[in-house]
Formats: structure tokens, sequence, C-alpha cells
């Protein structure tokens, strides 16, 4: 399928620098510096030609990526910012550049997503966190679009290149990127290499540990699967792992190619079975909820209710709203963030629920999630 019509941007400072170099439109300068960006907009959209260096490589960029016909129409754009005051303002910058342009650059919808420790202030946090994060949200926007979506790896930190360029291979999604001294924007080939997905099988519960808990104590690491020592530890393994002494503690973490490689695999959700990832909590801790009218429909949903406090993952469900307009039995569940959220339909009117895990990361919420979704098909 060819068709492609959303575009995941990485994002850098490209357009700030140009604008606020010497020779810049004073005008402009101002407005930038100043942080005016409905009025800083509306000056470089006057600028007709979109591959005026002072639009920085973002706009360039977007502007060959269209022209040379790599997108068949312009729906969505997901602009991965960095975790700076500057990438979000960037980000917002350009939002509203893509939303509105008589250029021919308009997108009908454009997401700024901030990449959480995306940045150069703290070397570990970047090196542990960032760079990875960075993976999982651009695998995150892929799988939102897949097969209609392109990758532009133009702006942002030039790690980011070599991941996109292996995420789109693990994904199958065109990655393209506009070089400094290049006139137009050029697909960049696929790396000839190859992930083997019979090492997840094998490893599963290690790849799982890792993704949950983010970060993990390398003592912890080696008692939990029964090694002597790091040494010990297989290299097709510690090829995925950044290890990092910290106030004299190994700390183990994916690193971004093990971060691309477990968004290539299909993630087995037994692995949240472990007992290191259930609580402890009593369960009549775990239900709380609103009162009014929600009263009625928590008393309709109570037995489905129970029957999620009684999950082994799940710390708390909350009521924290109703509506007495929609009825029926529809449910719907989401991940929202380091949560879940739960919409329930019934003769009373509608209830809205948080629910809150012993893990906040993303597939476990997901797996939880399932679980979740069988109980309400099953009751309702």
């Amino acid at each position: 399928m060819n068709y492609k019509d959303t575009l995941i941007c990485t994002v850098g400072a490209s357009l700030w620098t140009n604008v606020t170099k010497p020779n810049a439109p004073e005008q402009l300068k101002q407005l930038i510096q100043c942080k005016n960006i409905s009025d800083a907009v509306q000056i470089l959209k006057k600028i007709t030609n979109p591959h005026d260096r002072i639009l920085g490589a973002e706009i360039n960029s977007v502007a060959s990526l269209v022209e040379k016909g790599f997108l068949s129409s312009r729906q969505q754009m997901f602009l991965l910012v960095s975790d700076t005051e500057k990438g979000e303002f960037i980000g917002d910058l350009l939002k509203e550049y893509f939303l509105k342009n008589e250029n021919g650059l308009d997108f009908k919808s454009v997401e700024v997503v901030k990449v959480d420790k995306l940045n150069d202030e703290n070397r570990f946090e970047f090196k542990f966190h960032g760079l990875r994060n960075l993976v999982r949200e651009m695998a995150n926007c892929v799988k939102d679009s897949l097969g209609r979506c392109v990758i532009n790896a133009t702006g942002g930190y030039k790690a980011a290149i070599a991941y996109a360029v292996l995420l789109g291979q693990a994904l199958n999604v065109p990655v393209y990127y506009l070089f400094e001294t290049f006139d137009e924007i050029i697909e960049l080939l696929p790396i000839p290499v190859r992930f083997d997905p019979d090492l997840y099988r094998k490893y599963s519960k290690i790849f799982s540990m890792l993704e949950y808990m983010n970060v993990v104590e390398e003592t912890r690491f080696l008692k939990k699967f029964s090694f002597a020592s790091w040494a010990s530890v297989p290299e097709e393994i510690k090829i995925f792992v950044e290890r990092e002494p910290i106030d004299a503690q190994y700390q183990l973490a994916l690193n971004p190619l093990g971060q691309i490689y477990l968004e290539s695999v299909e993630w087995d959700c037994s692995t949240i079975d472990d007992q290191d990832y259930k609580t402890s909590k009593p369960f009549s801790e775990k239900i709380t909820g609103s009162g009014g009218h929600a009263i009625k429909i928590r008393e309709y949903n109570e037995k489905i209710i129970q029957d999620i406090a009684k999950l082994p993952w799940v710390e708390l469900v909350s009521m924290t709203g109703s509506s007495e307009i929609e009825s029926g039995d529809a449910f719907r569940v989401w991940v929202e963030k380091d949560h879940l959220k739960m919409a329930l339909n019934s003769k009373k009117g509608t209830g809205f629920y948080i629910i809150q895990t012993t893990i906040k990361n993303q597939k476990f919420l997901e797996c939880v999630k399932k679980k979740i979704e069988e109980i309400l098909q099953e009751r309702r």
C-alpha cells in the first residue's frame, strides 16, 4: 500500500537559530525572542519560497517531501519535540504554521508530542530515558497510522537519525532526511540488519522487566534471573542493555536499540503475571467514587467494578463523574499517560473511571486493559 497521509517529524531548534541570527529580519527576530507565536507565524507564512533557509530544517524538509510526492495527502502530522522550553515553543509555532497554510503545506491535524527527558541537561537521563522515549513516541505515532505514514528525521538530535532508520526498517516505514547541503530530501535506505523474533520468545521475562521497570538495579536483575554476575549474562541480551554506575550501584535499562527491537515484536501479555508486578494493597482500599447521581450508576455497576478491582495489578478504581444522557451496554477502556480510563454505559447512565495500576509503563497498561476488557465483555 503506497498511500501515505501521515507525517512524523523529529523537531530541533534550527528555526530558532536561523531567525535569531544577525542578518535575520529584525521584526521576526523580536517576535521569536518574545515568543509571540501568532505574529511570528504570519511573517513566516509570507515567505513564499519554502526552501528559504530562514524557515528552518523542519519546514524546508516538509516542503521537499510534499513537492516530491512522498505524501499522497496531508491528513496528519506529529511533531516530536525535546523536553525543553525552546523545544515546546518551536513545536507550537510549527503546529500553527502547518495547520493553516496557503503555501500548500497545510495539514488537517497537527499534534505536538513532547518526548520526556529528551534534553542535554542530564547525561544520565538523556542516555537512559530521552532517546529511548523518542523511540517509544515515534513507534506510538507509527502504530496509530501503520501503513500510511512516513518519518522525517531531519530535525532534532543527530542520534535520532540512526534510530529513526532502524525503527522505520523494523516497522516497514520509509524514513527521509534533508542534508544541510542538499536541495531536496532523500529517503534513507534501510540498514541490512534483521531482528530475530525468537530472541524475544527466549528472553521475554527479561525484556518485560527491563521494559516495565524502566531502570533496574543490577543486583536485583542478577538475582531475579539467577545470573552469577554481569559477565554471565548472554551477549545477545547485553547488546540491548545500557549499564551505568549510579551512586556506587550499577543500573540497567534498555538502550534505544533494545526499545526498537521490542517495538518490532508481538508483546506477550502473560509477562504481567509475575509476582513482582502484583499489588499488596487490600481490596477494601481499591474502590472510591463520586456522590450524587453517580451513586446509582456505581450501585448498578458494582459487581463489574469489584471484579476489576480484584485484578492483582489494579491498585485503585475511582469513579470521577457521570452522565445521565447516554445509555446501553457499551464500554470503552483506554490508556492515558500513566493510568487507564474507562467509560461504562448502563440503563442508569454513563460512569467515568480512572484505574491506577502497580506499573505505569504503557505496554503494562495495555495488557491490564485487555484483562479489563475481557471482564467487561463477559459481564455486560
